[in-house]
């Protein structure tokens, strides 16, 4: 009995023993987990090197398969077959961790560069896929079987690990078991399908006859389909049960209202009717953005920016300049360096340096930025190994909740954190564009017009396009968001400028008249109260965009340097703004008056330093690598913000252009349809009766309503008294209405049916 209780107390010890190891084991996974302390931090990081990110599977499988070994009662249940099919699930999870790694490598040299990398693994600083263990089968795996090959045995692996955990007995039974539901199923399917038939012959049988018919006639029909003509009231019982007994004629299997409905379900497809000028509206959708690719986890930039964060520091030391690296912010395209120099060291020595930081990096370009504005650091900005392409549809979808009802925002990039940066044009509220060719200006113009396409109600925003080179703005010629007709002579261009200054100063009567401050104010008074009786109507925001200020001023210098000066310093209240865009940063096109009425600026790739002071004032455009790369110096900012532009293709415009075409035609401002007979800053203009876009619609409309005004014309197409005078003038002239009898109405002679 003595030995028996000794054998006992031994198996009970050891089974205490076991219990302690596993609770210390997980004591130490939690903390592990946890990351609580040194010790905590120093065992995370050992198990991650050792097991990849998913080492807390490999640790709990660990500590289950000690206990199971070491009780008595759960031994029994472990065979070599579950063990072996647990560690084949474990190495293949392994190995498809490790897959991500770096395609591009192949054999051992994975494990190699693994081990090169393991100090980043344990500062925390980088991915670690699949461990060491995971980096060794891979190379292996990669030598015999390449990768796809590995991708076969990965699959491989897990089904012999399903064959050695369940029997074959049980995959017969399943097989079986689905066979057996198959056909129960079909069976069930068939005799509903007998009840349905009987029941169909029942009730025909059954039912009574609603119209009455001599019995001499024939026999009595008593089936559906041997009938040979169809009441309406057999025809709404056939469209309730969804059955078709004859087949509709091709008249009737087109709708009537396909034709309208159409070209806003699928913009693409041709619209043979013409869109009106009025009616309902809305902004194109995201969908007709391009689709957002998924993100390819690289640690290229992550590894480069260690390794020349390390440079740097050593190269300024060689030079004499003590310094300690405190931050490192990955961008989009670049990288940029926060470095602290001692107390003692100049600035200016910093940026002496330049050249030969950028020669000791073998960068393409670096910028300096000394001091970063609000800290006691240097900003050192070195172009990435790899870019990131910024696409227009995730910011989009990235506007914050309390910026989704601003009406003149639009999305410009990524700043150098990675965060999303928008603009509110009426906070600007001009802005200055200015690169030289290929640097992404153009790009930049058509993300600020695609923005207001998504965002805005053609009748909230309204665009005045000036495009010298007559091909920027081609795909714009048929939004409705257009105050007039793009507009590609400079003489045209300078007229339409002293226009727009016309319609501020006629604004600010209207605000005087109404005690008003800006159109914000007047639009919620106008919506609020009921001054719609007295004639006031809801404004329109006014965005002007010259694409070439350069030929403008060649052709007018002052008067549009005068124009530009007035809209810029008086038009922000009244609910218009500028933009203004060049190629050719002097200071004869960017003068002095502009530079001082346009606080916004967006600087891309200049070809020296001084085109780089007219634009920001300051050195640094020079340095920019292009493709979208700008300086952004916004109103009441100390100094620019780099940021990578947005980048939307031609193929994203088109569609975005095409769908709000196909719902509103462009209704032009009568001041803007010819310009040639602008004189001074008389805002009258002479136009031919053919050349009016809205003539053909006035004059079928007429023949439809059979009655014809000035006051007519004005309510319906919404034009002014000048040019509804000069429509009915014209009509009258074409024979199509008679002249003015007094007080009494105008005759149509032409009438509905006949042709003109």
């Amino acid at each position: 009995m003595a030995k028996r209780k000794s054998a006992k107390k031994k198996q009970q010890e050891k089974e205490l023993y076991t219990y302690l190891t596993v609770v210390i084991v997980s004591a130490c996974l939690l903390i592990a987990c946890m990351r609580l302390g040194i010790v905590g931090m120093f065992l995370y990081n050992l198990f991650r090197v050792l097991f990849g990110e998913y080492f807390y599977v490999v640790l709990i499988y660990l500590c289950v398969i000690a206990i199971m070994y070491n009780v008595k009662r759960y031994s029994k249940s472990l065979s070599l077959g579950k063990l072996s099919a647990s560690v084949l699930l474990i190495l293949a999870l392994l190995i498809w961790a490790m897959m991500p790694y770096d395609r591009q490598l192949s054999g051992f040299t994975i494990f190699q560069s693994y081990l090169k990398n393991i100090p980043l693994y344990f500062a925390g600083q980088a991915n670690t896929f699949g461990g060491i263990i995971g980096a060794l089968l891979l190379s292996i795996f990669t030598i015999l079987f390449d990768y796809q090959g590995t991708i076969i045995m990965i699959v491989v692996m897990l089904i012999i690990a399903l064959l050695l955990v369940v029997p074959l007995s049980e995959f017969t039974k399943i097989f079986d078991g689905g066979s057996k539901v198959l056909k129960k199923s079909k069976e069930m399917l068939s005799t509903d399908e007998e009840e349905e038939e009987d029941e169909e012959e029942i009730i025909t049988n059954r039912q009574p006859l609603i119209n009455t018919i001599n019995v001499d006639d024939g026999p009595l029909p008593t089936n559906k389909k041997s009938r040979l003509f169809i009441d309406a009231d057999d025809k709404l019982e056939e469209d309730e049960s969804h059955e078709q007994f004859q087949t509709p004629s091709s008249e009737e299997q087109v709708p009537k209202e396909e034709s309208y409905v159409q070209p806003l379900a699928q913009p693409s497809s041709p619209s043979s009717s013409v869109p009106k000028t009025s009616g309902p509206y809305t902004p194109a959708p995201l969908s007709l953005l391009d689709p957002l690719s998924a993100s390819k986890k690289s640690n290229k930039n992550q590894i480069s920016a260690k390794e020349k964060g390390e440079r740097l520091i050593e190269i300024l030391d060689n030079f004499g300049i003590h310094a300690n690296l405190i931050a490192t912010h990955i961008g989009p395209s670049v990288t940029k360096f926060e470095v602290k120099p001692d107390a003692s060291v100049k600035v200016s020595k910093i940026q002496g340096l330049s050249d030969n930081i950028k020669m000791e990096l073998a960068a393409r370009d670096i910028r300096i930025e000394a001091p970063i504005p609000g800290k006691n650091a240097v900003g050192i900005e070195i172009p990435n190994v790899e870019s990131t392409m910024v696409k227009m549809k995730e910011l989009m979808m990235g506007i914050p909740k309390d910026k989704e009802d601003k009406p003149l925002l639009f999305v410009l990039g990524k700043d150098l954190m990675g965060k999303n940066v928008y603009c509110q044009l009426d906070k600007m509220p001009h802005l200055l564009i200015a690169g030289q060719t290929g640097s992404g200006k153009s790009v930049c113009m058509n993300t600020i017009i695609t923005s207001f396409l998504l965002r805005c109600d053609c009748d909230d925003v309204k665009l005045l396009l000036v495009d010298p080179k007559k091909v920027e703005f081609t795909p714009y010629h048929k939004i409705p968001h257009l105050l007039g007709p793009v507009i590609s002579d400079p003489n045209k261009a300078n007229n339409a400028l002293k226009i727009v200054v016309n319609i501020m100063d006629e604004r600010y009567d209207l605000f005087s008249q109404v005690g008003v401050r800006n159109i914000s104010v007047y639009n919620e008074k106008v919506k609020n109260q009921a001054d719609k009786e007295n004639g006031l109507k809801p404004l329109p925001y006014i965005v002007v965009i010259i694409d070439e200020l350069a030929d403008l001023m060649a052709v007018a210098g002052k008067e549009v340097e005068l124009s530009i000066q007035r809209i810029t310093q008086l038009a922000r209240a009244a609910g218009i703004h500028l933009i203004v865009a060049t190629q050719r940063p002097s200071t004869d096109v960017i003068t002095g008056i502009i530079k001082a009425n346009i606080p916004s600026r967006i600087a891309f790739n200049v070809s020296s330093g001084i085109d780089s002071r007219t634009i920001i004032d300051q050195v640094g455009a020079e340095r920019l690598l292009g493709n979208g790369d700008m300086l952004y110096y916004p109103t009441g900012e100390p100094s620019p913000i780099r940021l990578q532009g947005v980048y939307v293709t031609d193929e994203e415009v088109a569609r975005i252009c095409e769908y709000v075409s196909s719902q509103r035609a462009p209704l032009y401002d009568d001041a803007f349809i010819r310009l040639e007979g602008v004189e001074g800053n008389d805002n009258t203009a002479i136009m031919a009766a053919c050349d009016d876009p809205l003539y053909e619609e006035i004059k079928e409309y007429v023949v439809e309503v059979q009655k014809a005004s000035a006051s007519l014309l004005q309510r319906r197409f919404g034009i002014g008294y000048n040019r509804a005078a000069r429509m009915m003038d014209v009509l009258e002239d074409k024979g199509i209405i008679g002249p003015q009898q007094g007080s009494k109405p105008r005759e149509v002679y032409l009438k509905k049916d006949s042709g003109q």
